[in-house]
């Protein structure tokens, strides 16, 4: 249990360095000219410009200060209000990845003014117990194209996705999983696609939270070992797999 918590908390520390640097690179490169600007056309239709539903609307006095990704409706909008621009930029994390004690981190980047998209990266390099052979190791790639019913980062969005990781586990705790996957180990691959629906959640100007669940197919192909070291293959074997394939709970941080 200890090795477990001291695994977890390493986890957390490498993933915070590596979302500084990250957010650090990215704020540089998507940074405004920082210039004010004032627009002397009067009102429109705030439903015409942004869409009712818009989480970026910001109601304030002064003028706007506008970014790289300044829109038309930015250009045309009152002296008397700001329009904060939809993000064009995420960085994420997925607490159920988290749970597992995965090294994991997502980039977001908005294409248009209703698509994304996402590229999760995850990776469990941990060995638990050396003399039992207890390892739960793989890495997961899992790009998925989002569209926005609203807006980018704001409300329901569907997704289609793809999949490739590659696995070496071993011992893995019955229950969740099966009295064969504690008895051996298998180490393969996996790939298919698979489509989601999820909802995103505002909590701050830069912060928020998505639910995503997606189902679809995969095929592994994989060697099965007995879960001592050094042991000869058993079998090479094949699978499909229809079923629950992408789960998230996830926090951004918005550029």
């Amino acid at each position: 249990m200890l090795k477990i918590i001291t695994i977890w908390l390493a986890n957390i520390a490498i993933k915070i360095t590596l979302v500084i640097v990250l957010m650090t690179l990215v704020a540089k490169v998507i940074a405004n000219d920082g210039q004010t600007t004032t627009f002397s056309v009067h009102t429109v239709a705030l439903e015409e410009i942004v869409g009712e539903k818009s989480a970026y609307v910001h109601f304030a006095p002064g003028p706007y200060k506008p970014g790289r990704n300044s829109s038309l409706a930015n250009r045309q909008f009152a002296p008397a209000y700001r329009l904060r621009e939809t993000p064009y930029f995420a960085v994420k994390t997925n607490v159920l990845h988290d749970l597992t004690t995965s090294m994991n981190l997502g980039v977001e980047m908005r294409l248009s003014r209703k698509w994304t998209v996402d590229v999760p990266f995850t990776l469990n390099p941990w060995t638990f117990n050396k003399e039992e052979n207890t390892k739960f190791k793989f890495f997961l790639f899992q790009p998925e194209l989002r569209f926005w019913e609203c807006e980018p980062f704001n409300g329901h969005f569907f997704g289609v996705h793809g999949h490739y990781a590659y696995y070496n586990v071993s011992r893995l705790p019955t229950p969740p999983f099966s009295e064969t996957m504690n008895q051996h180990r298998f180490e393969g691959q996996l790939a298919g696609a698979g489509v989601s629906y999820g909802y995103h959640w505002m909590i701050s100007p830069r912060w928020s939270f998505e639910a995503e669940i997606g189902a679809g197919y995969a095929r592994l192909w994989y060697d099965k070992f007995p879960c001592q070291t050094c042991a000869k293959a058993l079998a090479s074997e094949k699978k499909d797999y229809w079923g629950v394939t992408r789960a998230g709970l996830t926090f951004l941080y918005l550029f």
